[in-house]
């Protein structure tokens, strides 16, 4: 991750999919507010001043008195997720209320998550033993192993393990044997398949 991103995830400005990443990668990598907080600060430091909007300070405090949001772990279509960070529980929640778990491809489905700005979050389920077709990438995908494990080729991984590619991977992710795998996935644009890949 450069310096740019740092600072922008710092100081709030950064895509809300990547803010995401980054805050469940950490808490389930087991790192501390408090180093979190320190990483922060010296991003935070290199930042150039900026005009807060008109309401920002107001909308700070509306947020502090709603409180916490309800999680609604138990309603999880799939309750292996319920023990994830709550920001991504909550995430998955409202994307099972709203378009739900589509099927992307024999043993493989996709939850679009409901989050702004460019780049695009997605919870991937595959299959025990299953493979997604072989692709590449258009741009840039980290993808964040959350429940289970597969291999793609250049690695396996399991929870916690990140996985970043860009135009110049082509791979094809697999499940392990034992049981269905989940991935937070988060691209900037897009898988490149081709229809031979496709067919394979």
């Amino acid at each position: 991750m450069d310096e740019s991103t740092h600072a922008a995830l710092a100081s709030g400005r950064a895509e809300p999919a990547l803010c995401l990443f980054v805050g469940s990668l950490m808490e389930m990598r087991g790192i501390s507010d408090a180093a979190a907080e320190a990483i922060a600060g010296i991003a935070l430091e290199r930042e150039d001043p900026t005009e807060l909007a008109p309401h920002a300070l107001d909308m700070v405090f509306a947020a502090i008195e709603r409180g916490p949001q309800p999680t609604t772990k138990s309603s999880l279509r799939y309750p292996e997720l319920s023990g994830l960070p709550a920001a991504l529980v909550d995430a998955i929640a409202t994307a099972e209320r709203g378009r739900g778990w589509k099927s992307a491809t024999r043993g493989v489905s996709q939850l679009q998550l409901n989050l702004s700005g460019r780049a695009k979050a997605e919870i991937i389920r595959i299959e025990a033993g299953t493979a997604v077709p072989r692709h590449s990438h258009k741009g840039q995908e980290l993808s964040l192993c959350l429940v289970g494990g597969y291999s793609d080729g250049r690695g396996a991984y399991g929870p916690g393990d990140v996985s970043v590619a860009d135009p110049s991977v082509r791979h094809q992710p697999k499940a392990d044997d034992d049981g269905a795998c989940f991935v937070l996935a988060v691209s900037d644009a897009g898988l490149k398949i081709s229809m031979l890949d496709w067919f394979r």
